[in-house]
């Protein structure tokens, strides 16, 4: 199997994972930086509740928006080279 191939599946298989999964991932990613700001307030303060659902929503939107282009990326690998 060429390593192209290979690379292709990945990328497939992590941009379908980011897609379908984006809203969990931002909601564990969220909490784990409400952590963080919580333990070292003077780095950055902790954000409101408001700020915190608005961070979820940000983050969900990024990952799937990267998701989408690592299928992008597998998708224009399949195309055929033009000479």
């Amino acid at each position: 199997m060429k390593s192209d191939t290979l690379v292709s599946i990945c990328l497939a298989i992590v941009g379908l994972a980011l897609i379908f999964w984006a809203a969990p991932l931002s909601i564990r990613y969220n909490a784990w930086t409400t952590r963080f700001r919580e333990r070292h307030p003077n780095f950055n303060p902790p954000p409101t509740a408001e700020w915190r659902a608005r961070n979820t929503k940000i983050i969900t939107v990024i990952f799937r928006i990267a998701g989408a282009v690592f299928l992008f990326r597998v998708f224009l690998g399949l195309l055929p080279k033009s000479r």
